[in-house]
């Protein structure tokens, strides 16, 4: 098996770990969605995407998808630290324990808010929304309808990204409480634009 990246095995487990408190059982593609949702906060705070640890494909079957965070649920798995439930998971109480040392580590600190921010909107929205509203993001828009792989987060015209940002940004101003907000204002903005193009 490749080599795991811990950042994805931590994303992996935050992930799990806090959808299970809010919603249940959750879905590994439901985690690649929240995951990627997450690096999309942290571009919306201005970093750089290649700070991430590592990145995000669109593929016809699955989108977004990570190789890396792939491989990492794979070990997570093998390892006992998800258990399974139905088609979906929950973490262990040997995976909460692993987290739990895991969040103590200052390597891993930057990364929370955003996972927080992403999590956070299944709080506000069904995880079914949240879901629908990642896959019209549009980078993944256009690779969905070239019905081919492509990496994302990485086209020139990802542009249209920052453009939404910004004025996300600017309506929300600099006293937003935390990631949350952002990600659920975008999300509804990006499910509203779908419904009325198809009325």
């Amino acid at each position: 098996m490749s080599e795991v990246s811990p950042k994805a095995a931590f994303d992996a487990l935050f992930v799990a770990d806090r959808i299970n408190r809010s919603t249940g059982p959750v879905s590994l593609d439901e985690i690649q969605v929240f995951i990627y949702l997450a690096c999309l906060l942290a571009l919306y705070d201005g970093k750089p995407v290649s700070k991430w640890g590592y990145g995000f494909l669109a593929t016809p079957a699955s989108s977004p998808f990570s190789v890396d965070l792939f491989n990492a649920i794979e070990s997570l798995k093998a390892a006992r630290l998800f258990s399974p439930h139905d088609e979906k998971v929950v973490l262990s109480l040997r995976g909460q324990d692993e987290l739990a040392m895991w969040c103590e580590l200052e390597w891993f600190a930057d990364r929370v808010p955003y996972l927080e921010g992403a999590t956070g909107a299944s709080a506000a929205m069904p995880v079914s929304s949240v879901k629908a509203g990642v896959v019209l993001e549009p980078d993944i828009s256009r690779a969905v309808a070239l019905d081919v792989p492509k990496e994302l987060l990485e086209d020139p015209e990802f542009s249209e990204v920052y453009e939404q940002f910004k004025v996300l940004r600017t309506s929300l101003g600099d006293s937003v409480p935390d990631h949350m907000v952002p990600a659920v204002v975008w999300l509804s903005f990006l499910l509203e634009q779908a419904d009325a193009a198809r009325h």
